[in-house]
């Protein structure tokens, strides 16, 4: 340790050093009357302290199981909301009676607030309802995803079906759904569609960040299946109504659908002589029969009017239709029943679902025709058509396919990248 008598000359050397640097960490010095030299920190002016910014609140959000059965009151009374305000409330944009449990909710809290002040619903995989309160008022709003659109044209083959083969390719299940409807009066793609088949399209790929990307407008298509190709376009008549046409305008829509299921497969075909497999002997077959999981839906293949729905021995739950033009069709085994005797139906229109009621050995739907009175294989009938284009919408629909033509005819020779198309959930409503 250093002495007094050496520590007046240190410090002076290091106040010389110091006021030599323009006084290094803000030293500055003084000499008192004793002749010592005195080392005081500067310390800067007082001002104004800098602003402190609020901090947010901390919010909690809850998600909440919808259970079948559940309803959107016994819900919004479990978590503490106000049912009546929030339906009241909500009602310009959704009825939240009509809740669904595959849908999501969630309710949010902040810190300090022991009630909730956000709930929000998924109406869909793109529209989200928000209701917010705000100073104990509930407001609502609409969260919409946008989606940036660009036409692709894109082109893939079928070796095992149109929908394990689409969905590789990367098509969203939604989309190979509408394509399916396109040529559905044409194919029957449970039975008819073979390996080596081919669709090309032209469309719009929806894209929006953090989503998969979606399949927007299809405008054109083409099906090369078994040695016969069929195109078509979507056209937009005068009246609003849209419809597929093929180029010379013959539409691709007909009275019937060439089957009763989206999806499913052949399990039994029309046979006068088939054996039965539970009375154990030759039983005629007067249709066909489709595997599917219970539930399925079940569509009318064409307008008409239900003359029978109820229990019918054998065939179980049974719905039977007459349609215009000397056709009838039959629905059996179904595990529910959707329609009423004596009502019109659409072609399309869900009238039940897959079952196996009656005198069936598992879920499957038994499809019967009649044509004046007698049966008919529904898979091998030549079926009416559709009135073809109305003259005054030709040039138009000319325009349509001039414009699209091209762009298919490049799909071709090029394949779906799954980079594209990513697979998104059902939005079947």
């Amino acid at each position: 340790m250093l002495g007094d008598r050496w520590l007046p000359p240190v410090l002076m050397l290091l106040g010389l050093l110091l006021m030599s640097t323009g006084g290094i960490l803000g030293l500055a010095s003084s000499t008192s009357t004793e002749g010592r030299v005195e080392y005081l920190v500067s310390l800067p002016e007082p001002g104004e302290p800098p602003p402190i910014e609020p901090l947010e609140p901390s919010r909690m959000a809850q998600p909440i199981t919808i259970r079948r059965g559940a309803t959107f009151g016994g819900l919004a009374s479990r978590y503490g909301l106000p049912a009546d305000v929030l339906l009241k409330t909500a009602q310009p944009y959704y009825d939240l009676t009509k809740i669904r449990p595959d849908r999501e909710l969630s309710v949010s809290w902040v810190s300090g607030d022991p009630n909730p002040v956000e709930l929000s619903y998924a109406i869909d995989v793109d529209t989200t309802l928000v209701l917010i309160r705000d100073e104990r008022e509930w407001q609502a709003v609409i969260h919409q995803v946008e989606y940036a659109s660009e036409v692709e044209a894109l082109s893939f083959s079928i070796q095992r079906s149109l929908w394990q083969d689409g969905l590789d390719a990367g098509l969203p299940p939604a989309g190979l759904a509408r394509l399916a409807e396109v040529f559905e009066y044409e194919v029957d793609f449970n039975t008819e569609l073979r390996a080596g088949a081919r669709f090309s399209l032209v469309a719009d790929m929806m894209s929006a960040p953090e989503r998969p990307n979606k399949l927007g407008d299809i405008h054109a298509v083409r099906l090369s299946n078994a040695g016969r190709t069929w195109t078509a376009f979507r056209f937009e008549l005068p009246d609003g109504t849209e419809s597929w046409y093929q180029p010379d305008g013959t539409s691709l829509r007909k009275p019937f659908l060439r089957s009763p299921l989206e999806f499913s497969r052949v399990t039994s075909g029309f046979n006068p002589k088939r054996f039965h497999p539970i009375l154990k002997r030759p039983r005629p077959h007067n249709g066909t029969d489709f595997g599917a999981p219970t539930g399925t839906p079940v569509r009318v293949v064409a307008d008409g009017k239900v003359v029978r729905a109820g229990w019918a021995g054998g065939h179980g739950r049974f719905v039977k239709v007459e349609h215009d033009g000397a056709y009838a069709t039959s629905y059996s085994h179904l595990s529910r029943i959707d329609v009423k005797a004596g009502s019109r139906v659409r072609q399309g229109q869900v009238i039940g679902a897959v079952g196996a009621t009656g005198m069936a050995t598992g879920p499957h739907l038994h499809y019967q025709m009649w044509h004046k009175g007698r049966f008919v294989d529904p898979m091998k009938i030549k079926l009416p058509n559709q009135a073809p284009l109305p003259v005054s919408a030709k040039p138009a629909f000319a325009q349509t396919v001039e414009r699209w033509s091209p762009t298919l005819d490049r799909a071709e020779h090029q394949s779906v990248r799954p980079a594209v198309l990513e697979p998104e959930p059902d939005p079947t409503e």
